[in-house]
């Protein structure tokens, strides 16, 4: 069974001798806070095999480079089914674009962030980030604890640099490897935290042949509320009481509703109405358990009004960075 497809991406090398590699990350339009989407299935360039309902997936291929057949028609075509939010990177060997993308009633919500080379990376007064040897990052603390989480291929990481919680967490730096296991071309997607309570930084982008090109963002601060202007608040509910889990509440500020979408970087997903015509999604505010100890963005949405957002919770303290509004 295939989901609905109403919009085809078009995906053109301009440069003949610049291939772009794609990543593609579909999340799944049935999953639920209640019952989130557990993993995502990893279907390399395999986009005829068609995707159901109920899973997510990643795709990963070449548009315009001969080192195999199957990458070298320039342009491709890729599918934007119905109601899935997705996350598009295409990167070269100096540059990537990463692309929030959702579908809606024939309508397509987008936003596009611009990347450059990525060698290093400072986070003030927490850690420094190097890109090393063309097939690793080095976390270096500045002194406390870093916790770091690392996406790549469809692959979750969490660690802490100079922790002191488990004997495993103590080393300062640590080295984090890409992973180009079987099946995978030498390039992907890949998403990395580092941060620590209310300071974050998110390198996201795309690798290619040992090279790496990145939106690098580090405007963090404490999560207390967010607004998407002329659609929603994004509250963060901090719980008092020891074992209460953190949540959002997001309240639609206008007459339409708003369309909620989750992703953690442990593969899990899950969307939601608020402020919806169907009975579960009519309640306006409504609020949703966020993630523990692991990254996740969240995008809320509706048209052409669209904010994403990277948190992360830990010890009942939020950072949230604003990737795009």
């Amino acid at each position: 069974m295939w989901w609905a497809t109403d919009v085809i991406l078009e995906v053109q090398a301009k440069d003949a001798s610049r291939p772009v590699a794609v990543s593609y990350l579909m999340t799944d339009p049935s999953a639920t806070p209640g019952k989130p989407t557990p993993n995502v299935q990893i279907r390399g360039n395999n986009f005829t095999a068609g995707w159901d309902p109920g899973e997510q997936y990643y795709f990963c291929t070449w548009v315009g480079s001969q080192s195999q057949p199957a990458y070298a028609a320039n342009p491709q075509y890729f599918p934007l089914p119905h109601y899935r939010t997705c996350i598009l990177t295409l990167g070269t060997l100096d540059t990537a674009y990463v692309v929030f993308l959702r579908e809606n009633d024939g309508r397509v919500t987008y936003r596009v962030l611009k990347g450059k080379p990525f060698t290093s990376l400072d986070i003030d007064a927490l850690a420094k980030v190097t890109w090393q040897d063309g097939v690793r990052f080095e976390v270096r603390s500045y002194g406390g604890p870093v916790e770091v989480g690392l996406w790549v291929n469809g692959r979750y990481q969490h660690d802490e640099v100079a922790g002191a919680t488990r004997p495993e967490y103590a080393q300062n730096p640590k080295y984090y490897y890409l992973d180009h296991s079987a099946g995978h071309p030498s390039n992907g997607m890949l998403m990395l935290m580092v941060g620590r309570y209310q300071t974050l930084a998110l390198v996201l982008g795309s690798e290619s042949e040992g090279h790496v090109a990145a939106v690098t963002l580090t405007s963090s601060h404490a999560w207390q509320r967010e607004t998407i202007s002329g659609l929603a608040d994004l509250s963060a509910l901090i719980p008092r009481t020891p074992g209460v889990p953190a949540k959002v509440e997001v309240r639609a500020t206008g007459s339409s509703p708003v369309e909620v979408s989750h992703f953690g970087f442990d593969n899990t997903c899950w969307q939601w109405e608020v402020n919806g015509a169907a009975p579960g999604y009519a309640p306006n505010p409504q609020s949703f358990v966020l993630k523990h100890y692991t990254p996740a963005l969240l995008m809320a949405s509706r048209y052409d009004l669209a904010g994403v957002f990277l948190y992360n919770e830990n010890d009942s303290q939020i950072g949230v960075i604003p990737v795009a509004d």
